[in-house]
């Protein structure tokens, strides 16, 4: 929960860094990032973009959290970023929380 908390504020923090709408190009750039397997640095370039409630970079975020790619593996804090993707109605996401609901005890 502590690292759920600490997540959340640096995310927070960080849209406050960049208050322009994410740009296509930013959010690219985190995916390739992603697809290399470079993790570490996707989160850092996708935790704004989704911070500013771009539902892909939430998806993504969340998706590293939940399985630990890039940082560690906190279920949590990837459900939350998961459904925040899902409540803006990103289809990958909707279909994600379908499947952990039963994990969830749901």
């Amino acid at each position: 929960m502590k690292q759920f908390v600490y997540s959340l504020l640096c995310a927070l923090m960080l849209s406050g860094c960049n208050p322009s709408p994410a740009t296509q190009s930013e959010l690219a750039h985190g995916k390739r990032l992603f697809d290399g397997g470079y993790y570490k640095t996707a989160m850092k370039q996708l935790l704004p973009l989704a911070a500013n409630g771009n539902a892909e970079a939430e998806y993504a975020v969340g998706y590293m959290y939940y399985y630990g790619y890039g940082t560690i593996q906190d279920t949590d804090t990837g459900t939350f970023w998961i459904q925040r993707a899902a409540d803006q109605k990103f289809q990958p996401a909707v279909d994600a929380l379908g499947l952990m609901q039963p994990k969830l005890g749901k």
